[in-house]
């Protein structure tokens, strides 16, 4: 497996705070170019890593089929062993860590939380997919219905069981949920209904709506919002 690795200017890397930032996708694969969550973040101080986990595309059919049925299991098991390298070289404070992501990098960002919290100092997610089932429902309605059902079938075995909604009681790390409005990939309703459950279950969880929002950032200001509540979200909980 491979990551990429950014850190901050002029600084050793060395001992760094760290955000582990996975790609979305899952279907996709991050390389090494501008990348704006990644140098934002490495600006204000901290090691950003890009695990390019099982699953994405680029290392041949073999690795990306073995990402297939293993959605929060080994395709999760890929980014948590990225931190572990990068403490293992020296690179990163592993007790500084947070987690961050859009889409399913947001799921895996609110998998973590309440998979192994113990990793992790805080998560973010931004357009996350918290309940899968109700994902694969949302698809299934679609002109292209029954291709999205198979698929979703095709990501695990266990929707419900690896679906972070089903469980807001595990969660053991402040959670900042982020979500456009007019989101048309992954509905709003998967981070209001997230938070909902987190709020309720008496979690520490911040959720910002977006209200012309999408899926993407089309608006400048969306993204500058997003990375503004990012910052101040980590300035609390896991300080550079």
């Amino acid at each position: 497996m491979e990551a990429i690795v950014t850190v901050p200017q002029d600084r050793e890397a060395k001992n760094l705070p760290v955000i582990v930032m996975p790609h979305g996708g899952p279907r996709a694969r991050d390389y090494e170019g501008w990348d704006s969550w990644a140098q934002f973040f490495a600006d204000r101080g901290y090691a950003v890593i890009q695990p390019n986990f099982r699953g994405s595309t680029g290392y041949g059919v073999a690795f990306e089929r073995a990402g297939l049925g293993q959605w929060g299991l080994r395709m999760q098991d890929d980014v948590d062993d990225a931190l572990a390298w990068a403490a293992g070289k020296g690179m990163v404070d592993p007790a500084r860590a947070c987690i961050v992501g859009g889409s399913y990098g947001g799921y895996v960002a609110m998998r973590a939380a309440e998979r192994n919290p113990e990793l992790y100092r805080c998560a973010i997610s931004f357009a996350g997919v918290a309940d899968l089932s109700k994902m694969m429902s949302h698809d299934s309605a679609s002109y292209v219905g029954r291709g999205l059902r198979a698929y979703w079938k095709g990501q695990v075995s266990d929707l419900a069981g690896v679906s972070p909604i089903n469980n807001a009681q595990g969660f053991g790390i402040p959670v900042l949920l982020v979500h456009g409005k007019d989101d048309l990939r992954v509905p709003v309703d998967q981070s209001r209904d997230m938070a909902k459950k987190l709020r309720a279950a008496g979690k520490d969880v911040t959720y910002i709506e977006q209200a012309e929002g999408d899926h993407h950032f089309s608006r400048d200001e969306d993204l500058v919002e997003f990375l503004k509540a990012a910052e101040l979200f980590l300035d609390t909980h896991n300080p550079a």
